[in-house]
């Protein structure tokens, strides 16, 4: 998926690997390097006030909705991550590859359509 198909993804439904709804897409992340979507912050709660972060690693996009490959809770307790000037710092992104259980590896690969 290119950048600009990519961010069409924001405010789309977010759901779960079980079809749980989530919530919705906040923001797109690229990935410096390879310049390809690697991560996405989704809004939950009530109000969508809160955004976590989610790699796009095993996601896939479907009509209207974008699937991730993991679970509701492990959205809902990942941790909290304030991205500064639209960046995460190589820690950051370490840590959250580590919490997600994703091998950075993967990271960057296409969005299967």
């Amino acid at each position: 998926m290119n950048v600009e198909r990519a961010q069409d993804l924001i405010g789309t439904p977010v759901f779960d690997r079980n079809g749980t709804r989530v919530g919705r897409v906040g923001n797109v992340y690229v990935d410096d390097a390879t310049q390809q979507p690697e991560w996405v912050t989704v809004r939950i709660g009530l109000l969508g006030v809160r955004e976590t972060f989610v790699p796009l690693t095993g996601a896939r996009t479907e009509e209207n909705r974008l699937d991730l490959d993991v679970d509701k809770e492990r959205v809902k307790n990942a941790p909290r991550v304030e991205a500064e000037h639209g960046h995460l710092s190589p820690e950051e992104g370490r840590d959250l590859y580590h919490y997600y259980g994703v091998d950075q590896g993967s990271a960057g690969e296409p969005l299967p359509e």
